[in-house]
């Protein structure tokens, strides 16, 4: 696969995009966020989240990793042999091997590690990190696979559904140089932007940048679940 990949062109839908890296609780590197395919990762910029660059080689070896989360080929060869079976009726004896269906799923619960061992028992927020983590799971999936109907269209609602959760669960307030709208404000207060909050807003308060942060997390968190009640059941396969 390695010979294959340094022999794939430049992917030019794709190259343009960085790849995020990050370490989990043991130090394993992780690609932050959904997979991409083998064939994605070519002319990749690649950008560490505070954390100890790798050599080129471990480097290459999880991004390769990573990269075969669903199947050990590549997104094209997984394709053809699709349409192979497609074209045959389905009358060919598939047989997974069992070897490779184990690696499999040994490689979906180190996917899955970091989330868990991450949790807290105390804080909500965390229930929404194990959500998002699962849909970036099937983002994955479907980028992969390339076969279902609207398939880009749905990864992209997928993708904004995500974008919601890391909002609705931020604990910061570094929200410099975005906007945030005050003026529908009375709608979002609840539990996690309170009375208390929008009375200071528009008030000499030092505090500010906080309750605006607090606003845009009412926000997302609002706008989340009406997202998911219109997009939710579409996300199939």
């Amino acid at each position: 696969m390695f010979y294959t990949i340094r022999n794939l062109s430049v992917d030019e839908s794709h190259y343009d995009k960085s790849v995020k890296i990050e370490r989990d609780f043991e130090g394993m590197i992780h690609v932050a966020g959904a997979p991409d395919p083998v064939e994605w990762l070519v002319g990749r910029e690649v950008i560490f989240d505070k954390t100890e660059k790798p050599t080129v080689v471990e480097l290459a070896a999880h991004l390769l990793y990573w990269s075969t989360l669903y199947d050990f080929r590549t997104q094209t060869r997984y394709n053809k042999d699709c349409q192979q079976r497609f074209d045959d009726g389905f009358v060919c004896n598939y047989i997974e091997n069992p070897g490779k269906k184990l690696s499999l799923k040994r490689k979906a619960c180190h996917y899955w590690k970091d989330a868990v061992a991450n949790d807290s028992a105390i804080d909500w927020s965390y229930i929404l990190d194990i959500i998002r983590k699962r849909i970036e799971f099937h983002i994955g999936y479907h980028r992969f696979t390339d076969r279902f109907v609207n398939s880009q269209h749905y990864v992209s609602r997928m993708e904004l559904c995500c974008r919601l959760f890391e909002l609705a669960a931020s604990d910061g307030h570094d929200i410099e140089g975005i906007y945030v709208n005050t003026r529908n404000a009375t709608r979002y207060i609840g539990r996690i932007f309170s009375q208390y909050d929008f009375d200071k807003i528009g008030k000499d308060d030092e505090f500010m940048e906080l309750r605006l942060s607090e606003l845009r997390r009412a926000k997302a968190y609002k706008i989340l679940w009406k997202f998911l009640d219109h997009n939710l059941t579409y996300w199939w396969d």
